[in-house]
């Protein structure tokens, strides 16, 4: 139930990322079509609900994925990161946005206007190919974190989501702990379980000295012990 990967690829983009899988004229062309723009912290990149005119190719920082029901409550789906696409749903089936995108610190990427996007696609076919396959694999990933939320108990998935964050993209001091932006609710959402579990469950990482929690951020102080959990709970349940 991996949230990305942080390992690099094909000139340094995260070989998971879409910008990775991406031939170097298509990714080079890809890159110049649209125009650079950088977001603030907490800075929205699109909203849940607005036309879909335009998708982002992340090239630096780090952005959540949130949706909003009725109710006002947001959910965190998803973490994107550099390689990164946002806002393609839209592209494809020119429906409104589905969820919102929000920086985490400072972000910039490149955003690419409907008439680029379809010049691209018209220019490079296989590249569609390449977004369509991009987005099932979201798609199925998405599968994989419900199926394990049914099979798994709640310790084994918020330790399985602290790990995924740490590894792909945590930042790690010279102590080598590890500080995820994240809110202890985020990591819930992340994780399919309840806020008030994913409190109490973290409350329990703390007292065993596995996390420590500051403001609007938990700090990795022993990813063994977690990765301990996660693959004890994770061969329990799956044979």
């Amino acid at each position: 139930m991996s949230l990305n990967a942080s390992h690099s690829g094909r000139d340094g983009w995260p070989e998971d990322s879409f910008v990775a899988l991406l031939p170097e004229a298509e990714r080079d062309v890809l890159l110049s079509v649209g125009t650079p723009v950088r977001f603030a912290d907490d800075e929205v990149l699109l909203a849940q609900g607005d036309v879909s005119d335009f998708l982002c190719v992340l090239t630096n920082g780090l952005v959540k994925v949130v949706v909003a029901a009725e109710s006002g409550a947001q959910t965190a789906l998803a973490v994107r990161s550099r390689g990164d696409l946002v806002g393609e749903f839209g592209m494809i089936d020119y429906g409104p946005r589905t969820a919102t995108a929000r920086a985490v610190g400072t972000v910039t990427a490149v955003r690419v206007g409907r008439a680029a996007y379809d010049a691209f696609t018209g220019q490079y076919p296989t590249a569609l190919q390449m977004i369509t396959r991009y987005m099932l694999h979201k798609m199925r990933a998405t599968t994989e974190r419900r199926a394990a939320e049914r099979v798994w108990d709640s310790r084994a998935l918020l330790a399985q989501v602290v790990c995924d964050l740490a590894e792909a993209y945590g930042e790690r001091d010279q102590e080598g702990k590890v500080r995820l932006p994240f809110t202890q609710s985020e990591v819930g959402q992340l994780a399919g379980v309840a806020v008030s579990t994913a409190e109490r469950v973290l409350a329990e990482f703390r007292k065993k000295d596995a996390i420590a929690t500051t403001y609007g951020a938990i700090v990795v102080r022993n990813l063994p012990f977690l990765k301990s959990i996660r693959f004890a709970d994770a061969d329990r349940h799956n044979p």
